[in-house]
């Protein structure tokens, strides 16, 4: 779907880029401010389903491409039903998980949340640090931390999901799996569809022999 198009920008914004406290403020010039910075591991990727929503915003004016990082800590990152990823509010368990980094202003926030179901109870928008930033953009030493937003499994879900194989990154080879929104059985909403998962797939299912 098309993001909303505003005919003339409102004046930029700024976001902090490169360290925690005190990093150099970037101005972002996108098209509704404030700004922020939001991490994206899974689908919204370059390459991936949902990366439309993000590639829209950036044409709209409402984002726009910082780099790529990783997580200062560990986090368990896993699949659910349908090859969907889900980062868990576990620090230090998991691995230090690789993603993308955008600017977004409070358009494309909005429609974030909505595609991640914040208001249904899939995901939860939480802040994190990240580390590692390689950008064409924005000159960043190796050991800067920056401090953004990602969305992590809501918290009533990531106990069942914990125990799913953590991966460092979701790469073309989860998604060889991936099933789309489209192709989804309709007779589950999807928090149904994600409890029978877990249901199915519990600790056990996980044992090598």
């Amino acid at each position: 779907m098309p993001l909303p198009s505003l005919a003339k920008p409102s004046p930029a914004s700024h976001v902090e880029i490169g360290g925690r406290p005190g990093g150099a403020m970037m101005p972002m010039h996108l098209a509704n401010p404030p700004c922020s910075l939001a991490f994206v591991y899974g689908t919204l990727k370059q390459g991936f389903s949902n990366h439309w929503l993000i590639k829209d915003a950036v044409g709209e004016g409402h984002a726009q491409f910082i780099g790529v990082a990783k997580t200062k800590q560990q986090y368990p990152l896993v699949c659910g039903p349908f090859q969907v990823p889900f980062l868990l509010n576990i620090p230090s368990s998991g691995l230090q998980v690789k993603g993308e980094l955008y600017a977004v202003d409070q358009t494309a926030l909005e429609l974030l949340d909505e595609l991640e179901g914040v208001s249904k109870g899939h995901y939860e928008r939480r802040p994190l640090v990240l580390t590692n930033l390689q950008s064409l953009e924005y000159d960043c030493k190796p050991n800067s931390e920056i401090l953004a937003e990602a969305y992590f499994a809501h918290p009533s879900l990531q106990r069942g999901l914990s125990s799913a194989p953590h991966i460092e990154a979701y790469t073309k080879r989860e998604t060889a799996t991936y099933v789309y929104r489209k192709d989804r059985p309709k007779n589950r909403t999807f928090l149904e569809h994600v409890n029978n998962w877990i249901d199915s797939h519990g600790p056990l299912s996980y044992i090598r022999v």
